[in-house]
């Protein structure tokens, strides 16, 4: 599981799977967390840029599945 937490506003995002694109021709780079759009920013060059700007903004809280979560399934 992925939290974000937009610094500014406060506004919290919930997913499983980030995702960086950078268009090569706009330098416009844009950040998806499972499939929904969530920041973009302009003059970036590659993800390294973009995911540094990600973090100015957003604050990234990144949690490991709890491995006995499957185990109560079963149970």
């Amino acid at each position: 599981m992925i939290t974000l937490e937009n610094i500014s506003t406060g506004e919290v995002f919930n997913g499983d799977e980030l995702e960086f694109f950078v268009d090569d021709d706009t330098l416009i780079g844009e950040v998806f967390l499972d499939g929904d759009l969530i920041f973009q920013s302009l003059d970036v060059r590659d993800d390294e840029q973009l995911e540094h700007a990600l973090k100015i903004e957003f604050k990234l809280i990144e949690e490991e599945e709890d491995i006995f979560s499957e185990f109560n399934h079963f149970h």
